[in-house]
């Protein structure tokens, strides 16, 4: 405890140390933050960690739990490892006595392993991230990249923990009000409580459910009855408050998706887990969840990044899912109809807009740039890598943003529509439904001379994809998943007729390709012949994970797509994403959701425009 709580008296040295990787206390957090200052920080904690899991079990629920305690009160900024001599710290609150001590101890060593090869440069709050995003790993749940960049805070204070975490007790409109307070959604409350599959409580958190609960019924009648007894051998009437038990009586020391379907079975052991289950607004989550292991890992991760960017210093430039919620708060139903009238129209729609989306967020940042018509011909959409933008993109939006500013004139701007409008055919294409953080501005830069050498290349190969995606804060996994969207788009011939006719001088079609599928190329796309065909040959109208499968089976169709399996880096996940739906559909809303933030203007910064193809009284720079 000592070694972080002197850390956080380093306010000189670390702000110094800050200033020298030239980022500010308003920094963004990114997942290469110490790429340079301590390269190998991860795996020093995955080490650490690893070593306290072989001496006990306890550091998984510990760690996992310690880090949600952490974040809920000044934000993850690691004021909950503070000790006090006076006993007034966070700590110290009676909600957090229950904290194993083994979840501290793990953050200790884990920072003494750091602090020797990289002094005074990592934040106990960043490697308290790290190692809860690593116990999830030992205890056999996903792994996903953990954003880094926190500083720790210099305010730790029993008094502030009244009021912050959730209760046992509480129902689900409690849940999702505190929640909400930190931009966590029901989806995410339900995802987050998924952890409760490692956890263990104390017989007094739940003992109201076997002997107090109601005047007709001292036995909660939600539990399921063999459950109730199993309880009650285990917790006699007052035993001692210091006995815990498991929380997932089925898998206790596996992360999985067992606790959903203990819910289902009536084997919820706090009131705040059964409700999830009995109330409505929830249950159809829950089932979800207890059926699809997939989709609730890919929800877990999405929930995790978001917690971990709670900041108890809440800047208004932040993007947030509600943002509309009182100006427009029937703006996602509009976007939705108008984007599903379209699609009646043309299935082009699709591609189309995905597409623009993409194109958008890679230039300015996802700020409708791409959307600007220049009469001189010179804006960003006139550049020639954006003339193949169908139209019927360009055509979604500006109907989606007709339709909103009928009901809610000069209110939201053409960069949260184009988003909205881009998750929208994800789903109408049969994909998966996600959240989408609103509050962007419409840019005021659109030129054609900034789009050169920022999107990506057909020909690319796996470390030119990596380079000019990490520009942007997104990893490899976020380059693969994104990639699937290919699953429902089209390419020109030129795009890939050197893979044809002249792909080198010892073989004129590329032999990485499936012969079969190079004949049928060929036909399609005969030599000078500019022809469109689909990228995935074999359900191009549906998103699903076929295009990962085609992949294995060599009908990738441009270069940058069949680097992905045919590089050693990339090529377990192509293979993990080919065989688990539900492991794609996680890495693609995480992907979708990080894409959704390069670049954005909030609060002052941009626009709303009253047309998205032209700035405002011609202020803009096209």
């Amino acid at each position: 405890m000592e070694m972080c709580r002197a850390l956080l008296l380093m306010v000189v040295v670390v702000v110094m140390l800050v200033s020298m990787q030239g980022r500010g206390s308003e920094a963004q957090l990114v997942e290469n933050f110490y790429s340079s200052s301590c390269p190998n920080v991860e795996s020093i904690v995955k080490q650490a960690v690893s070593t306290k899991f072989s001496q006990t079990f306890t550091t998984i629920p510990a760690t996992l739990r310690l880090f949600f305690h952490d974040c809920f009160v000044e934000g993850c900024d690691a004021s909950v490892m503070i000790s006090s001599p006076n006993g007034d710290a966070e700590k110290d609150s009676s909600d957090n006595l229950s904290l194993a001590g083994d979840g501290f101890d793990t953050v200790i060593k884990a920072k003494q392993a750091v602090e020797a090869q990289c002094p005074a440069v990592v934040s106990c709050a960043d490697i308290l991230a790290l190692a809860a995003r690593d116990v999830v790993v030992l205890g056999g749940g996903p792994n996903f990249n953990v954003e880094l960049g926190r500083r720790d805070g210099l305010v730790s204070k029993a008094s502030r923990v009244a009021g912050n975490l959730p209760d046992p007790s509480f129902d689900l409109k409690q849940l999702n009000t505190m929640f909400s307070k930190h931009d966590l959604t029901q989806t995410d409350v339900i995802a987050l409580s998924g952890a409760h599959t490692l956890g263990f409580s104390h017989c007094n958190r739940f003992a109201n459910r076997l002997y107090s609960f109601s005047s007709s019924s001292a036995v909660d009648p939600s539990l399921d009855p063999d459950y109730a007894k199993q309880l009650m051998s285990a917790c006699p009437k007052d035993v001692d408050p210091s006995i815990a038990i498991d929380m997932d009586p089925q898998t206790p020391r596996t992360f999985d998706n067992v606790y959903y379907q203990n819910l289902v079975a009536g084997k919820g052991l706090f009131t705040s887990d059964e409700v999830l289950f009995s109330d409505s607004a929830s249950q159809s989550t829950v089932v979800d969840f207890a059926n699809s292991p997939g989709e609730f890992s890919g929800a877990f991760i999405t929930a995790m990044r978001k917690l971990g960017r709670v900041d108890g210093r809440r800047s208004e430039a932040r993007l947030v899912e509600n943002f509309y919620r009182s100006s427009c708060p029937n703006v996602q139903a509009i976007v939705k109809q108008a984007v599903s009238t379209k699609l009646s129209q043309t299935p082009i729609t699709i591609p189309g807009t995905l597409r623009l989306f993409f194109h958008d967020c890679f230039i300015e940042g996802c700020d409708a740039s791409i959307m600007i018509h220049s009469p001189n011909g010179d804006a960003e959409k006139d550049y020639s890598d954006n003339l193949s933008l169908a139209g019927d993109g360009f055509d979604t939006v500006v109907k989606a943003k007709q339709a909103v500013e009928a009901q809610c004139p000069g209110v939201v701007s053409c960069a949260d529509i184009l988003a909205l409008a881009a998750r929208d055919v994800v789903v109408l294409a049969g994909g998966p439904a996600f959240n989408l953080e609103l509050g962007r501005r419409d840019g005021l830069v659109s030129k054609a001379s900034r789009v050169p050498g920022n999107l990506p290349e057909p020909f690319f190969n796996l470390k030119q994809l990596n380079t000019m995606f990490a520009k942007h804060n997104l990893s490899q996994t976020d380059v693969i998943a994104l990639s699937g969207e290919h699953t429902l788009c089209l390419s020109h011939c030129s795009r890939f007729a050197n893979r044809l006719y002249s792909f080198s001088n010892a073989s004129a079609v590329d032999p990485s390709l499936d012969p079969g599928y190079a004949k049928q190329l060929i036909s399609d796309c005969p030599r000078d012949v500019d022809n469109l065909v689909h990228l995935d040959p074999q359900t191009p109208d549906t998103f699903d994970n076929a295009y990962y499968q085609n992949l294995l089976a060599g009908k990738g169709l441009l270069t940058s797509d069949e680097v992905l399996f045919s590089d050693s880096a990339s090529k377990p996940t192509i293979i993990d994403f080919a065989n688990n739906p539900g492991n794609f559909n996680g890495a693609f809303i995480a992907a979708m959701r990080k894409l959704g933030k390069v670049g954005v203007k909030t609060g002052n910064q941009g626009e709303i425009r009253k047309d998205c193809a032209a700035f405002n009284n011609d202020h803009g720079d096209s």
